[in-house]
């Protein structure tokens, strides 16, 4: 037994230098992706465990029970023979990340070869194998942070090993030599199995934990090729623009060549329009104004392709941008569309920092920030061209700002919503709930260091419709809300500008009663509510 530990061990660091090889190669760093996998990437995840799985065997050593000899290499089974191997851990990595269908399938590959090898164990051992891989599935889906832990990984590796010494006995003939077999050879396979499970997960996660890495510094060229756009989109996408972005982009992305194109015609080309392309289309307002180009040296990885994605979508935003500044300047005398179209730049930059902090720590955080706030930038640049939006467009606009808050403040702001699907089609003036709900995380919690809570509530009142914004922030006194309540009557500069705004706009477009109404208490939050009719 001792001898067969040995050879075993030195055979698993073979087997251990084959997986890290293996995860340096592109098609396995795809696997690791986040996305759901197509059926293709299922089909050769299934392949390669299951390859790696008769890899496995091939490395094993074959012995004779009765009596105990050993061979070095497997590379034929005689009917007294029988393998010790490396069989499981292809198989049971399989099920861990693949669950049943992926577990299943390479086990059934690697199980079926062992049966063909023979050998009096060749059945007991192909059904142990095709188990492993299910039971490891199984217990993936009865807990999915088993993958983040090695202890647990070598423990499924070890259990599965003992799964197949018991089917050796059920199932091998004659019994005394299925004994004799699982005697001299339970403990080396259970224990090299285990810690080979164990290895390939920790290999896994160092290439799991790369990518992030790699994410993170991509977004973060993202954020900094964003910037330097910035400045030449604002004038909208033109010769010079076009030519500037080109730059940028190839110089940045270290690309073969970058091209936009207007329709059929070349607007701008940086380098060569030849190579491995990745083609975007470039919007403004739904609205197809032209195509970016993406050549690179080599067919691009799903890193890239997802950088691709979101770059285009940050330069989509930008021409909107654009497309918004003449707009405004088109509309500047009126102050209604003028209050519409602004974004704090303090939130902004607020935003972008928390975004660049959170680049490497967390960048799915930072990726949900983004789609937030762009979800919120493209709310705010549509309702320069329209002066009434439904209730349910005001919600959608109003969680796409907390969920931003909720971010920045580490989560610490709780929002629960009471909303009766029966007035969501009423209709408001454009960007009325998200300036109140700004206030109250803006004065209401601040300094407020427990939990922050904000109850949002839409009551059907058959005719009408009553909006509910109440925060358990500071809260003012008696006579701090006459002040407000004043302030919001007349004109004046500060932050009350934006409750002002709100007000005469509630008041001119559904009639003098409803205008903002406030009730608090200090120390016990406040609540700012208002009634508007149902249709309009």
């Amino acid at each position: 037994m001792f001898e067969l530990m040995l050879i075993m061990l030195e055979r698993l660091g073979l087997i251990v230098m084959l997986a890290f090889i293996a995860t340096r190669l592109r098609f396995f760093r795809d696997m690791l992706s986040p996305a759901a996998p197509t059926r293709k990437q299922e089909y050769t995840v299934i392949l390669f465990f299951g390859a790696f799985g008769i890899i496995g065997t091939y490395s094993g050593i074959t012995f004779q029970a009765e009596p105990f000899q050993l061979q070095r290499f497997a590379t034929g089974v005689l009917n007294t023979e029988a393998i010790a191997n490396f069989r499981v851990i292809g198989v049971v990595l399989a099920g861990l990340f693949g669950g049943y269908k992926v577990g299943g399938a390479a086990g059934l590959i690697a199980g079926g070869h062992r049966m063909m090898l023979g050998g009096f164990t060749g059945f007991a051992c192909g059904i142990a194998t095709i188990a492993a891989g299910i039971f490891a599935a199984w217990f993936r889906s009865r807990n999915p942070e088993v993958t983040s832990k090695s202890l647990y990984v070598f423990a499924i590796g070890a259990a599965a090993e003992m799964m197949q010494m018991g089917l050796i006995v059920l199932l091998a003939r004659p019994l005394t030599e299925a004994l004799t077999l699982v005697q001299h050879i339970a403990l080396p396979m259970i224990l090299a199995n285990g810690i080979g499970c164990a290895l390939f997960l920790l290999i896994i996660k160092s290439v799991a934990r790369e990518k992030e890495k790699a994410a993170a510094l991509l977004a973060q060229k993202v954020l900094h090729i964003a910037e330097q756009t910035l400045g030449y989109l604002r004038s909208g996408l033109t010769p010079n623009s076009a030519d500037k972005v080109c730059s940028i982009l190839y110089k940045e992305l270290n690309l073969m060549g970058a091209e936009i194109k207007v329709g059929s015609s070349i607007l701008a080309l940086t380098g060569k329009n030849s190579g491995s392309a990745v083609s975007k289309s470039l919007n403004s307002r739904d609205k197809v104004i032209g195509t970016v180009n993406f050549y690179f040296h080599s067919p691009a990885t799903a890193l890239e392709k997802e950088t691709v994605a979101g770059l285009t979508n940050l330069l989509n935003s930008q021409l909107e941008l654009a497309e918004a500044d003449k707009l405004y300047s088109l509309a500047k005398d009126a102050e209604i569309n003028a209050l519409q179209a602004q974004i704090n730049p303090h939130f902004l930059f607020n935003t972008l920092n928390t975004v660049i902090s959170l680049v490497r720590i967390n960048p799915e955080k930072a990726r949900t920030a983004l789609r937030s706030l762009s979800k919120f930038i493209r709310h705010n640049l549509q309702s320069t061209t329209v002066s009434v939006h439904t209730l349910g467009e005001e919600i959608e606009h109003i969680k796409s700002y907390l969920s931003i808050e909720q971010i920045r403040f580490e989560d610490r702001i709780k929002v629960s919503y009471y909303i009766e699907e029966s007035c969501l089609q009423s209709k408001l003036p454009a960007l009325t709930l998200q300036p109140i709900i700004e206030n109250a995380v803006k004065h209401g919690f601040k300094g407020k260091s427990e939990q922050c809570q904000l109850h949002i509530t839409v009551k059907d009142g058959l005719d009408n419709v009553s909006l509910y914004i109440e925060d358990n922030g500071s809260g003012v006194d008696e006579n701090t809300l006459k002040i407000l309540a004043t302030s919001i009557g007349s004109r004046t500069e500060g932050n009350g500008i934006a409750l002002y705004n709100i007000n005469k706009r509630l008041k001119m477009t559904f009639g003098s009663d409803s205008g903002l109404h406030f009730t608090s208490k200090p120390e016990s939050g406040m609540t700012v509510y208002f009634k508007m009719p149902k249709t309009f």
